[in-house]
């Protein structure tokens, strides 16, 4: 399974706060936070920014297709942007 590195902009229609107790209590996303797997923040009132690192693409797109993680969602985001990350090495 495909891993990757991503980071992630969520467009909220709920207030942080409100999202942030949903991202947190879904999943493992709170044990993925404290293991410094995924980096998250509020960048305004309606936007939270993530990042994600070794994501398993399959899981993401099971989760994301998935009628009740989308409807438990929608009161919350109204749209994500995703994009992936590659690690810089320092110049030789």
């Amino acid at each position: 399974m495909e891993q990757v590195n991503m980071a992630a902009i969520a467009h909220l229609k709920s207030d942080y706060e409100a999202w942030e107790n949903l991202f947190l209590s879904h999943e493992d996303n709170q044990e993925q936070v404290n293991n410094g797997n995924i980096l998250y923040g509020k960048a305004n009132d309606n936007t939270a920014i993530l990042i994600m690192k070794n994501v398993d693409m399959s899981a993401m797109i099971e989760r994301a297709s998935n009628p009740e993680f989308q409807k438990m969602v929608e009161p919350y985001v109204e749209y994500h942007e995703f994009f992936t990350l590659n690690e810089m090495k320092p110049p030789q």
